[in-house]
């Protein structure tokens, strides 16, 4: 899964996948340093990565559970940093 995160976004290609999908998210930035953080349906973090410009970091995540993950910033990356989030829904299978 391609992630770019830029101020104040992120996308993702795609934004949607089966649950018990082994995902490996491919984590750039177009602008400055993000912090890609993760959050299960219950709002536990389970995994996180930098975003940097110019370099891709992998993290690699079974989403075995069905529903709707948070995406939030770990990076303070400028004045609308705490507004940075996105989801992607794990659908059942």
């Amino acid at each position: 899964m391609k992630v770019t995160g830029g101020q104040f976004f992120w996308t993702l290609q795609p934004a949607r996948v089966p649950a018990g999908s082994r995902v490996r998210f491919d984590v750039t930035s177009i602008d400055v340093n993000h912090g890609f953080g993760l959050y299960d349906p219950h709002g536990h973090l389970i995994g996180s990565v930098q975003a940097m410009p110019g370099y891709h970091n992998q993290l690699d995540l079974t989403l075995d559970e069905p529903g709707v993950y948070l995406i939030r910033c770990f990076e303070f990356c400028g004045l609308s940093h705490s507004t940075m989030m996105s989801s992607l829904l794990v659908r059942r299978r």
